[in-house]
Parts: C-alpha cells; sequence; structure tokens
C-alpha cells in the first residue's frame, strides 16, 4: 500500500518549475498541505492539551482540598482501628472541652477516659476538679494523665500531680504520664540525660506513691529515644500516639492513640478529642486498672 507525501501550494509549484510540464502534472499521489489550516488545528490541539492540564490539576486541587476538610473535620482518618479489634476506647479529657454532661457522655462509644490533671510542676489543668467531680460518679473507668517537662525536676512533678490528683488511686486506671517533646523542644531537642533523670525521678515517686509504674505516653520517636534503652522504664505500660500509620511491631504497646479528631456529644463547643484504644480485649483492660492490694 503506497503511502501520500503531503505537499504545500509552495511545494507543488517549485516541482511545476523544475521539471518540464507533463512530468510532474499528476498529483494524485500527493496530498495537498494547507499551512494555514494546519497551523490552526495544531493551535485546536494545544489549547485542548492546556484545558486537560487545567482541568486535571483542578481536579488534583479540588481532591487535596476535600480530602483535607475531610481529616480536619473528623469524618475520616488516616487511622480507623476496627471495633471488633479494639473494643476498648477512650479520650482524652482537657479544659478545651469546657463543661461535659459527664452522665450523657459517658454513655456513648466509649469505655475509659484520661482526664489531664497536671502539667510540669505547678501548672494544673482549669476543669480538673470539675472534670473528677462529675466523672467520678458515672460507671465509666477514669484515670489522671500528667504533661511531662523534660527540663524539670521529675521528683517535683510527681508531687505536684500526687498532691492535686489525690494518694489513693485503688480502682482507677494507672496514672498516665505524656513524654512528648512540643515547641521548640521538638526542633531543638534538650539535653537527653537531663530529661532522662527527670523521667526516671518522676516513674519513681509515682510508683512509690500508688504501687504501678505510670503510663507511658510518647510518639514513637520520644519512645526510642528516652524509654526503651533504660531498664528503669522496663514494665511501664506504653501508650503510643501515632495518627498516620499503627505502632510499629517491635513496640509491645497497651494504648494507641489512633487520632486526635474525634468528635462527641454533650461537651461545651466544637473541640476535636485524641483517642486512644487498648491492645486487647477485658483481660487486658485490667491490666490498667489499679489493683487494690498494691496501696
Amino acid at each position: 500500500m503506497s503511502r501520500k507525501i503531503r505537499l504545500d501550494r509552495d511545494a507543488r509549484r517549485r516541482i511545476d518549475d523544475e521539471f518540464p510540464e507533463g512530468i510532474a502534472e499528476d498529483y494524485s499521489n500527493y496530498d495537498e498541505y494547507d499551512e494555514e489550516l494546519e497551523y490552526k488545528k495544531d493551535r485546536r490541539r494545544r489549547r485542548t492539551a492546556r484545558l486537560v492540564i487545567r482541568l486535571t490539576v483542578l481536579c488534583l486541587v479540588l481532591l487535596a482540598v476535600m480530602t483535607g476538610a475531610l481529616l480536619y473535620t473528623g469524618y475520616i482518618w488516616f487511622n480507623e482501628p476496627r471495633k471488633r479489634d479494639y473494643p476498648y476506647r477512650g479520650p482524652i479529657i482537657d479544659a478545651d472541652m469546657g463543661k461535659i454532661g459527664w452522665q450523657a457522655f459517658s454513655q456513648q462509644n466509649i469505655q475509659f477516659a484520661y482526664i489531664t490533671a497536671t502539667k510540669g510542676k505547678s501548672y494544673v489543668d482549669e476543669c480538673f476538679e470539675y472534670n473528677r467531680k462529675n466523672g467520678e460518679p458515672t460507671d465509666l473507668p477514669l484515670g489522671y494523665l500528667h504533661i511531662f517537662e523534660p527540663k524539670q525536676n521529675g521528683r517535683a512533678q510527681a508531687e505536684h500531680f500526687i498532691d492535686i490528683v489525690g494518694q489513693n488511686m485503688i480502682g482507677r486506671l494507672i496514672p498516665a504520664v505524656e513524654v512528648e517533646y512540643s515547641g521548640l523542644d521538638r526542633l531543638i531537642t534538650p539535653d537527653i540525660e537531663n530529661s532522662v533523670e527527670n523521667l526516671k525521678e518522676y516513674v519513681q515517686e509515682i510508683e512509690s506513691q500508688y504501687g504501678v509504674k505510670p503510663v507511658l505516653l510518647c510518639r514513637e520517636a520520644e519512645y526510642r529515644q528516652l524509654i526503651l534503652p533504660y531498664d528503669e522504664f522496663e514494665g511501664c505500660p506504653i501508650w503510643i500516639d501515632s495518627v498516620f500509620t499503627e505502632p510499629d511491631k517491635d513496640i509491645d504497646w497497651t494504648l494507641w492513640t489512633y487520632t486526635p479528631r474525634a468528635k462527641y456529644r454533650y461537651y461545651d463547643g466544637d473541640k476535636y478529642v485524641d483517642v486512644a484504644v487498648l491492645n486487647g480485649g477485658k483481660s487486658d483492660f485490667k491490666s490498667i486498672l489499679v489493683p487494690k492490694n498494691v496501696q
């Protein structure tokens, strides 16, 4: 099958001028090339290609915005632990939630809750007393959380926590301490040795008072840097904060914060809530309760 060659008007004229009359007068095997027409076609193709690219970019931007909005509003999460795999879950309560209607709040799909109590050597969550007073009469198991300051004396921090939450934790969840760098400390890591010594003092004081080692709440980075290398923290239940992926399989974790953007009812405002799951079922849940024979 022969292929036709495309010639524009100028090419055909030059052929006619070059060859005697009659030699190249038959152009049946040639297509006429219209330069202006081809230019218009090429311009339409470029416009179409640009339109397709712009629409594709727009769709990707809209998809990213919608995904971000759904993540921000808590409609979708990076992690969604199945209820049948992790039947025990509960939120971290703090002053940002405002006043809570505890009787109704405790009847939602939660099996426990940790109430933020103290931070450092002097700070007390402004809603702690209200939450303890109104939360304890419910059937919801409660525990208290201290936010650890790596640069401050660990024993002083533990004494502050004990002074605020009380000396008896029997029947409550094991006290928890959040060991996470924040603010500038995440960029300029404080003295590791000093941080570890302060944390050791805190753990020793809590164990001495309540007869149990506290739950250590941390990200995987702090776990590997401040906790894993030291024998003094052996036996402390580990609570991993990881909202993008499940905790690494080499970590023997007890609790896992899987989302910071859950929402419940029966509290003031639109505050999003951190929610954790327990690694296990009913028998495992007993392991994070302070037993009666330790104090």
